[in-house]
């Protein structure tokens, strides 16, 4: 039954290429007078017919991932809607965004489904989102195709450099879309708490001290040790509990440090530098924070990592992202001003920032297409009759929208986000100014290191900084890390960093 399903879905993706637009030597006598800022891969505007076939985008929600649905939540709404439109007449095709069946919801979930699907060539999407960390084993196990040549010949010029880094592993690009990886990790704190300890004219010092060039590790020790020695004499547990300066989990913490410091712990080539200088000595600074009785409170669950206390007002700085503001299961019930303030500077980092960096070990969002649909399992002379991945990347590169500068990306989020989450315009300004530092890290590459179970990899970072046996403890775990990308990766026995 397998077998007849299988050949029942390559007919039904079988096509006929017919060009219906002017001839390849002639130019068109009627152009489209609104450019387009992503250059056509098909100047010719060569039109094809598929049929009315569903291209089918496999998405985390189809109805947020759809810029023509009243939901959408990204950037550039109305423009890649006008684009999905001209790639249905052009193609021939009806543009769907698909939810994940809920056996594919995240993570190693996610992962296997691609793989089934890949490996029973059913075909059932064109194109999967999925976080840059799972790139890797889909491409150990064959599932995806990689897209070097394509980008090349039919991706565009202003495909963001940053983003492009999110799809690299061992050598290749995989990933492709026009989603810019904004920088929005950072800390975020209680202005109102600030104040009353610090007083109103020092409610907003964290920005005071990053435009003066001093948001260092130095002044940030001082500040917090300021604030814990104000929030001792201000509340008492009887009228609201104990307060603190920090909240949220200290691994959290940690990949900020580490960026903020030059830092990395696993590159796209699976090297790990998880006893390099730059990671010890971020945890060893935050393990100092740490070790002061009451100065942060970091128990907060694993599965929504920040602490209830920070919302409840009774926390002064938390991790975390701008969305989390307006989250109902983060923030969103908090009744007091927010501001973002990046992590404060290391003694790592150049005179210039050149090396610092907003780490993301949970990745950023992309998307591959299925080695389902793989040219090269296409017989010789057929490849004008048969869909597959060259076409679905045209397809799908026609329906991105790349504007010309950053600034275009800094005002739809300033408009759409910042403006109305922050207190102060200074804030807001910092965080635009910051706005593409992200930095890919491939340590969440693997289940170890995130699964929610004592000994996972995060976990042992915790228990660092916690415990002030930094180095032992990264040891340890960097040489079972490494045991687990040399055999997950195929690295080879002489693999080091």
């Amino acid at each position: 039954m397998k077998k007849i399903f299988i050949i029942l879905t390559s007919v039904l993706f079988l096509f006929v290429l017919v060009a219906c637009g002017p001839g390849t030597n002639e130019p068109d006598p009627n152009p489209d007078p609104d450019p387009n800022p992503n250059p056509d891969p098909d100047p010719d505007e060569t039109k094809y017919d598929l049929g009315g076939i569903d291209f089918v985008i496999m998405v985390d929600n189809g109805q947020r991932s759809d810029p023509r649905s009243s939901i959408y939540e990204r950037l550039f709404k109305e423009e890649k809607a006008a684009l999905i439109s001209k790639v249905e007449e052009k193609y021939n095709i009806k543009v769907v965004f698909q939810t994940y069946p809920t056996n594919a919801s995240w993570g190693g979930a996610r992962e296997r489904y691609i793989i089934e699907e890949s490996a029973l060539k059913t075909q059932s999407a064109h194109v999967y989102e999925i976080i840059s960390t799972s790139l890797g084993n889909l491409a150990e196990q064959d599932a995806i195709v990689p897209l070097d040549d394509y980008i090349d010949a039919y991706g565009s010029k202003n495909f963001w450099e940053s983003k492009k880094a999110f799809g690299l592993v061992k050598g290749s690009y995989y990933g492709y879309d026009d989603q810019f990886p904004i920088a929005d990790k950072g800390l975020y704190y209680n202005v109102d708490l600030m104040g009353r300890v610090l007083g109103t004219t020092r409610k907003n010092e964290p920005l005071e001290l990053w435009k003066k060039g001093e948001w260092t590790w130095e002044k940030f020790a001082e500040l917090a040790n300021t604030l814990k020695s104000g929030l001792n004499h201000l509340r008492s547990d009887e009228d609201g509990g104990p307060q603190y300066v920090f909240g949220g989990r200290t691994y959290n913490w940690a990949y900020g440090f580490i960026g903020a410091n030059g830092g990395q712990l696993v590159d796209d080539e699976f090297n790990t530098y998880l006893t390099s200088k730059p990671v010890l000595d971020a945890l060893e600074y935050l393990n100092g924070l740490y070790q002061v009785p009451g100065m942060w409170i970091d128990d907060a669950s694993l599965s929504n990592t920040s602490q209830p206390q920070f919302s409840a007002g009774n926390v002064v700085f938390q991790d975390g992202e701008s969305w989390h503001i307006t989250a109902s299961n983060k923030w969103g019930n908090a009744n007091f001003p927010i501001n973002f303030i990046p992590y404060p500077v290391g003694p790592n980092i150049n005179e210039d920032k050149s090396n610092y960096r907003s780490l993301y070990v949970g990745g950023k969002s992309t998307h591959v297409i299925s080695s389902s649909f793989a040219k090269a399992n296409i017989p010789p002379g057929y490849e004008d009759l048969m869909i597959h991945d060259e076409i679905i990347f045209k397809i799908w590169a026609d329906m991105q929208y790349f504007p010309e500068t950053l600034e275009e990306v800094q005002d739809d989020f300033y408009n759409t986000r910042l403006r109305s989450s922050y207190e102060s315009a200074d804030s807001r300004e910092i965080h635009l100014e910051l706005i593409d530092n992200t930095y890919p890290d491939n340590f969440y590459s693997v289940a170890e290191s995130l699964n929610q179970v004592e000994g996972s990899f995060m976990l042992m970072i915790q228990q660092s900084i916690r415990s002030g046996d930094v180095r032992n403890v990264m040891t340890s775990t960097e040489s079972s890390l490494r045991a687990i990308l040399i055999e997950r990766f195929k690295l080879g026995e002489g693999f080091y960093n």
